[in-house]
């Protein structure tokens, strides 16, 4: 009867560190979906630079070649834009899942006595220092 229980036990403390890991992931992913709304703005700014080096090496014959290039370069711009927006509209969701996330990481992984996830825990440390900034940088109105 120990022996099962035991077994049972290294089951679910294995179960636990897995999901700790699959937290980890999670938090990992949703930070980079809250930098996307930064990001967003360097794609904006990116995209026109391409447009304005199309032209300048093209010499003005991209007009030629291509009589609708500011529409097209207009309708990139506008939905790069469009993206950016959902993603600052929607930054507080994607923090607050971020955190949340890597605070269940954090205690997951800290539980675990069998194995040492220092890179994991330090990773959820940095995960959450990075998302809070985040928050206080859009909540101050640098980026909005």
């Amino acid at each position: 009867m120990q022996k099962q229980t035991t077994l049972a036990n290294n089951y679910f403390k294995s179960f636990l560190t897995r999901l700790g890991k699959i937290f980890s992931n999670i938090s990992i992913f949703s930070l980079i979906l809250c930098l996307c709304g930064f990001l967003s703005f360097v794609s904006i700014i990116f995209i026109f630079l391409i447009g304005a080096i199309a032209i300048i090496f093209t010499l003005g014959f991209i007009f030629m070649i291509a009589p609708n290039f500011m529409d097209s370069l207009g309708n990139a711009i506008k939905i790069s834009a469009s993206l950016s927006q959902f993603f600052l509209n929607n930054l507080y969701i994607f923090a607050s899942i971020t955190i949340i996330c890597s605070i269940i990481s954090l205690i997951l992984l800290l539980v675990d006595k069998r194995q040492k996830h220092t890179a994991r825990v330090i990773l959820s440390i940095l995960v959450i220092a990075v998302a809070t900034l985040i928050i206080v940088v859009f909540a101050l109105g640098v980026i909005s």
